[in-house]
C-alpha cells in the first residue's frame, strides 16, 4: 500500500516526504541521546503531517475537499516547522559545548529534514502556481 501511494508522488512530493522521514528519524535519534533532548515534538508533528496530507491525497477511496491547495497547505505546514527548528538551531548554538554527541545529531538532522521538506513544499507550490 505504501509503495503504491509513494509511485503516485511527483519529485516534489517524494522530496517533501524524504524531508519529513529525516525528521522522523532525527526525533528518534533524539529520544535515545543521553539527555534525552534534542527530539522536537513540533517537527515530529508537523512531519507526520506533512506525510498525513500526502497520503490522504493519493489515498484509495477519500474524497476530501481541501480548504486550500494541496501544495499551500504542506508549505505552510514546512513553512512553520523551517521556522521553528532554525530557531532551534540558532539555540543550539548557543550551547553547542554543553551536550554534544547524539543530541547534536539528532539536532541537526531535524533541521536538515526540515530545510528538505521546505524545499520540496515550496518546489510543488512554484510549480502549480498559475503564471500572471
Amino acid at each position: 500500500m505504501v509503495q503504491e501511494i509513494w509511485s503516485k508522488f511527483n519529485a516534489n512530493e517524494r522530496l517533501a516526504a524524504i524531508g519529513a522521514i529525516v525528521i522522523l528519524v532525527s526525533f528518534i535519534i533524539g529520544l535515545v541521546s543521553p539527555y534525552g533532548i534534542g527530539a522536537s515534538t513540533i517537527a515530529l508533528l508537523g512531519a507526520l503531517a506533512v506525510l498525513a496530507v500526502l497520503y490522504l491525497k493519493y489515498a484509495p477511496n477519500q474524497t476530501i475537499t481541501w480548504p486550500a491547495p494541496v501544495p499551500v497547505i504542506l508549505l505552510a505546514i514546512s513553512g512553520v516547522v523551517g521556522l521553528l527548528e532554525l530557531i532551534d538551531l540558532l539555540r543550539v548554538v548557543q550551547v553547542l559545548g554543553s551536550f554534544g554527541g547524539t543530541y547534536l545529531v539528532a539536532v541537526i538532522g531535524t533541521v536538515v529534514g526540515a530545510a528538505i521538506m521546505l524545499w520540496g513544499s515550496y518546489q510543488e507550490w512554484q510549480s502549480t502556481k498559475s503564471p500572471a
